[in-house]
């Protein structure tokens, strides 16, 4: 990871116009050596991912939770069966809720699993998605670059085809008269 990056934290006061200043400095300085790796797209796909999150206004904790590897933000259908009151009314709604959770969990577990299974998908599709449209931006913007560049070698070179025209055969200009006469 570049310096530049290491010392961003989630749930500091984040300046997205500072991070688009990077991203484009970074972007321009790899374009000027020509390098992108896998780590440099992953770096600026990941500033992007904490842009777009900023954007969202998406509470720093839950972004940080949804950023780990171990899946902690995903649904879980194992909960814990706990109660907020104290004393024997504490007791007897905790153990009515036992007794009811099996039969609760007949018709839950299978849409929780699968709407974890759903969410686990959405997460992996769009952290891809954000990497590919980096990496096609880089390309775009890449090829962009080598067009105006190969269209300016075009335009010299027809000035020079012009000018050496005009030295061969003064008053004569090629592709004006048919090669028949």
């Amino acid at each position: 990871m570049d310096e530049q990056w290491k010392n961003f934290q989630i749930g500091a006061e984040v300046d997205v116009a500072d991070i688009m200043k990077r991203i484009r400095e970074a972007i321009e300085t790899k374009q000027r050596q020509g390098i992108y790796t896998e780590e440099g797209i992953a770096e600026l796909a990941e500033a992007r991912i904490m842009e777009y999150a900023e954007e969202a206004e998406i509470d720093s904790a839950l972004l940080e939770r949804l950023r780990s590897p171990d899946h902690s933000w995903n649904l879980n259908p194992g909960y814990i069966i706990s109660s907020h009151r104290t004393g024997l009314k504490a007791r007897v709604i905790i153990a009515a809720k036992k007794m009811v959770r099996p039969f609760v969990r007949l018709y839950t577990d299978q849409i929780v699993g699968r709407q974890a299974q759903i969410n686990l998908y959405f997460a992996h599709l769009i952290h891809n998605l954000v990497r590919e449209m980096t990496r096609l931006q880089i390309q775009l913007t890449t090829l962009t670059n080598r067009a105006d560049r190969i269209e300016r070698e075009k335009e010299f070179l027809e000035k020079r085809l012009k000018t050496l025209e005009k030295m061969v055969l003064p008053g004569h200009t090629f592709g004006d008269s048919d090669p028949a006469e």
